[in-house]
């Protein structure tokens, strides 16, 4: 059996993890969180850790230049616990940096690792101030002096941290981009729907237009996920339980979870977008994708 660990999160990436892991729009927010003007983009390292080692426990991107390791993450539910995810993703990412350069930690010479920066960007629904910093010593059972670790919540909400989104013309468009999907959503009509004409829209307006009409497929999908990762986990969990019972083990779980995944794949993989949205909400038209796909 293969472990479902090492199924690859393709089916689960978001635009806004697409869009920063492109250098140039990379550098741009970087340049906008830190109020600097670096111009070269090739000098900065997309260092986000691989899906097959630590898909439960990766940030969404991760940039390593000037000395630090920035760790961005979009989330579009409050989450209080994202300083100490940040912490254990900061760990991860420093880990697989070391080992990379073959670097040991039991020596007696000093191994100087770059600083963190550690970034939450938050486009969800609920009422949030435009700027929180989440500490890690709030979650501690007594108080302890000299162990912190901090996440930078930002609220990126329409009206939210506008002198940000003006200085980073991608997170501007992602912010745009997700505005009329929940707009079209909210007048009426299917998810995809929304989607597609909010695609269409922002490239008429010249937001990420580029990027639109290249990579709409993989948009729509991207979206898809991103707006429905509620429905998504609740379904995994699901047919997870599902086979567990049929199997009677802990292995029946994981099958029952990594053969939605590798569904998920599939339809990922032939674009289709419409029949993915029906499929996590109808269990009889998931039970005959499984058998055409005989999975």
């Amino acid at each position: 059996m293969t472990n479902g660990n090492t199924i690859q999160r393709n089916h689960k990436d978001t635009v806004f993890h697409d869009l920063f892991s492109d250098k140039r729009n990379a550098l741009s927010l970087y340049n906008a969180l830190n109020g600097t003007d670096y111009e070269d983009a090739e000098s900065l390292e997309i260092v986000t850790l691989s899906d097959a080692i630590y898909i439960h426990g990766k940030n969404d991107v991760s940039v390593l230049f000037q000395n630090q390791l920035a760790l961005w993450e979009q989330q579009s539910t409050l989450n209080y616990n994202m300083p100490l995810r940040g912490l254990i993703y900061f760990a991860h990412n420093i880990d697989g940096i070391l080992k990379s350069k073959g670097m040991q930690l039991y020596g007696k010479k000093l191994v100087q690792i770059p600083a963190p920066d550690y970034y939450v960007f938050y486009n969800g629904r609920e009422d949030a101030p435009d700027r929180q910093e989440l500490k890690l010593s709030d979650a501690f059972l007594m108080p302890k002096e000299g162990y912190e670790w901090t996440a930078h919540m930002l609220n990126i909400n329409a009206g939210g941290n506008q002198n940000l989104l003006e200085k980073c013309p991608a997170l501007e468009g992602y912010v745009t981009l997700v505005q009329y999907v929940r707009e079209y959503q909210e007048s009426g009509g299917s998810l995809a729907e929304a989607m597609d004409k909010a695609i269409d829209r922002c490239a008429k307006e010249g937001v990420l237009k580029e990027y639109l009409l290249k990579k709409k497929s993989e948009v729509m999908l991207m979206l898809l996920t991103e707006f429905d990762e509620e429905a998504y986990a609740k379904i995994m969990r699901e047919e997870g339980r599902e086979e567990g019972r049929e199997e009677g083990r802990e292995e029946g779980r994981e099958e029952g979870e990594e053969r939605l995944s590798r569904l998920w794949l599939k339809m990922v993989e032939e674009k289709r977008t419409n029949d993915l949205e029906r499929a996590m909400r109808d269990k009889v038209f998931r039970d005959m994708l499984y058998q055409r796909y005989g999975l």
